[in-house]
């Protein structure tokens, strides 16, 4: 047994002490003692979280689920009489395909406030995302409750816009406003 033998737990003719023949490859326990009397190899199992890793710090292509917030482009996100239409945009840094939309109930200020609905139309760069021109209820389709609101929206590169124009379906008086948030969640790859 040579010393780089000794430090790295390798015999002289190559294979590893504490040989697991017969037991589960990667599962914690006591590996059986070798034939020379060597020490037993313990395996760790690695998480799920990381089986794409190549080597220590070194990943390999993956894919995630992530947010994608949606930017107001006008007025804050906060709708007004003066400011009945928004709209809302992501901006795509890595490949990405939404499947997720949610916008939390708007905070709503004022009594004309509670009459107005949010519609919009979704749009991966310039294909609209749904089966008719028309806006969507967005409050009811991005309802953190809504069982079953995933969609399978068009990949898309990075650089590519992703927008809602959103619209009030009835108009606000004075000085009543909605404030509304919206984002994404959706693939991307790491």
């Amino acid at each position: 047994m040579s010393v780089m033998g000794d430090v790295l737990g390798y015999d002289v003719d190559g294979e590893m002490e504490g040989d697991m023949d017969g037991d589960i490859p990667g599962v914690v326990g006591r590996g059986r003692r070798h034939r020379r009397g060597g020490h037993s190899m313990h395996l760790a199992q690695r998480p799920s979280w990381r089986e794409n890793q190549l080597a220590p710090g070194l990943q390999g292509p993956a894919e995630g689920l992530v947010p994608l917030p949606m930017t107001p482009l006008q007025n804050s996100g906060i709708f007004s009489a003066t400011v009945p239409s928004i709209t809302y945009q992501g901006q795509l840094q890595r490949p990405y395909r939404a499947e997720r939309f949610l916008c939390p109930p708007a905070a709503r200020n004022g009594t004309s406030s509670a009459l107005p609905r949010l519609l919009g139309q979704f749009f991966v760069g310039v294909a609209l995302q749904q089966t008719e021109i028309f806006g969507i209820d967005l409050e009811i389709i991005g309802a953190p409750t809504l069982f079953g609101g995933r969609m399978t929206m068009q990949q898309a590169e990075p650089g590519v816009l992703i927008r809602i124009p959103v619209v009030l379906s009835v108009g606000l008086a004075g000085s009543d406003t909605i404030f509304a948030s919206m984002f994404f969640l959706g693939r991307v790859v790491h």
